[in-house]
């Protein structure tokens, strides 16, 4: 089969998480944490209520807030910084570039403050997408050979890269939420270190060529808003 299925995800949840190596211990100095909580507040207009500090949560949410994106539909992220990791959790960002953007906004601003040195660095996205011209059950009919004879069983599909310090994997599946629709779920894992702002966005920006280069070799094409 030559043709690439096209699909527009409609429904988009995209997990970043990065951890330290050592915890970032000073977080529980009084000048670090403040100074990082001023920053934050100032770049996304937090007010007191909106910046969370829990210190029962230290490790994965010492600090959390939840922004949200301008435009419709409705759209947020969700950001904890932790002693020993940041994690933030998009819901449907409208663009890769938008999503880039973000990410790179708050970890400069953590960088800046914390200079961390960061030991992994791990991208999940998980799509359901509305097909063009296929369905996504007759796609993956095509795509994978083995026969399956039991009602109502449909066929998955995945491809797994591994290098040096990166794994990547993309699975293909039936959406449960679209009718006719594609479930795709893309993982990228990096255990390079990184200690400045220019090697993080190198590794992000690795994350994104291995997202669109497993779409082409998967036959498939993730239509992206200009």
């Amino acid at each position: 089969m030559s043709e690439t299925l096209k699909a527009k995800p409609v429904n988009v949840q995209v997990k970043h998480k990065a951890a330290f190596g050592p915890p970032m211990y000073d977080l529980f100095k009084m000048d670090v944490s403040v100074a990082l909580a001023t920053k934050l507040a100032a770049a996304y207009r937090l007010q007191s209520t909106g910046l969370i500090v829990n210190q029962n949560a230290a490790s994965t949410q010492y600090l959390s807030f939840r922004h949200f994106l301008p435009g419709d539909p409705f759209r947020f992220f969700d950001a904890r910084i932790g002693i020993d990791e940041v994690e933030i959790v998009f819901s449907n960002p409208a663009t890769v570039a938008e999503l880039r953007s973000e990410v790179g906004k708050m970890w400069g601003l953590i960088v800046d403050t914390l200079h961390p040195v960061i030991k992994s660095s791990y991208l999940e996205a998980s799509l359901h997408c509305e097909t063009d011209g296929l369905s996504a059950k007759a796609f993956l009919d095509e795509l994978v050979s083995v026969q399956v004879n039991m009602p109502e069983a449909h066929k998955g599909f995945s491809i797994t890269t591994k290098g040096i310090d990166v794994l990547a994997r993309i699975n293909l599946d039936v959406s449960e939420s679209v009718r006719d629709g594609l479930y795709v779920v893309f993982a990228y894992v990096s255990t390079e270190i990184v200690r400045e702002l220019a090697a993080f966005e190198k590794v992000f920006d690795a994350m994104l060529n291995s997202y669109r280069g497993l779409q082409s070799a998967s036959r498939i094409q993730l239509l992206e808003p200009n």
